[in-house]
């Protein structure tokens, strides 16, 4: 396989460069290439900005300029014809190029702007909860409302902390149906694997949600990083693509099966996701309907 020459500077090889492998650890290091993170103010001044001199990179005495004439002729080699419908080539191309600058950009910045080009930007706060920095327990409201965002509810603090878990999607329904479950039963704790390897340098691998359903419904949630980033992001307004939400839903699948097929005698209906109405079962039989009186907490 032919290598090209960008391949060969320090910001893509690290990972090997950008052609394909079959080592194990460079593909994975892939995951976390920054190339493919998304920030579209820079992006757009790195596509349309000459790779000149940068002022907010660093400067190298004696250095030459054989990265920056590679990045300059692959810029004046770029597609510009903006007429008509855009082509995958065209598309292909400047995401190859703005992907090489984002590296570059990335190992030689000034400034501590390179924490925000992260593919994950909550991976410094999960650092430091699996390292004891932050407690556990203090993110359950704040994971609790990174879920129920996830299950459509725009403000999920008029629960008050609790859990809602849409019962069904209907295609094209107007009216959503959500189980309530009690904040006061779940639990969030680190997830620490190789706790029992005494000799072994290791840190916890995430938290642990756990529900207590009285050893009847008892379910349980590992949220990795993967995970905690979504939630960190749905709470910031975020709306994933249909990918990422198959992906986010995958991981939740067997959590709310658990949860789901406890017995229940009430559920809440919404159109809006702010005002609530409850559906009761009485001891006889009868459906009663009600407002459903939930306050900001």
């Amino acid at each position: 396989m032919e290598i090209s020459e960008e391949s060969r500077f320090f910001f893509n090889s690290w990972m090997a460069g950008v052609e394909p492998n079959a080592d194990r650890l460079l593909s994975l290091l892939k995951d976390v290439d920054v190339g493919q993170a998304t920030d579209p103010r820079l992006d757009r001044a790195l596509d349309f900005v000459s790779p000149g001199e940068d002022r907010n990179l660093f400067s190298f005495d004696n250095r030459g300029n054989y990265d920056r004439e590679i990045l300059r002729r692959l810029f004046d080699d770029l597609p510009r014809d903006f007429s008509g419908r855009a082509g995958s080539s065209r598309t292909e191309a400047h995401q190859h190029y703005v992907a090489l600058l984002r590296r570059r950009s990335f190992f030689e910045r000034r400034d501590s702007g390179w924490k925000s080009m992260l593919p994950y930007r909550s991976a410094d706060r999960m650092l430091s909860i699996v390292s004891g920095q932050e407690l556990p327990g203090e993110l359950l409201r704040e994971v609790l409302d990174g879920i129920n965002r996830g299950e459509g509810l725009s403000n999920p603090r008029i629960l008050r902390g609790s859990l809602a878990l849409q019962v069904r999607e209907v295609e094209n329904g107007s009216i959503r149906t959500y189980r309530l479950f009690s904040a006061e039963r779940f639990s969030l704790s680190l997830q620490d694997d190789a706790a029992r390897a005494r000799f072994v340098e290791q840190v916890p691998s995430g938290l642990l949600l756990r529900y207590n359903g009285n050893h009847q419904n008892d379910a349980e949630l590992l949220i990795n990083l993967d995970v905690f980033e979504m939630l960190q992001r749905l709470n910031a307004g975020y709306r994933p693509s249909v990918e990422e939400e198959q992906g986010y839903y995958l991981s939740l699948a067997v959590f709310k099966n658990v949860l789901g097929s406890a017995p229940y005698q009430d559920v809440l209906l919404t159109t809006t996701g702010h005002d609530f109405f409850r559906i009761e079962r009485q001891s006889d039989g009868r459906l009663e309907m009600s407002r459903a009186m939930l306050e900001v907490g």
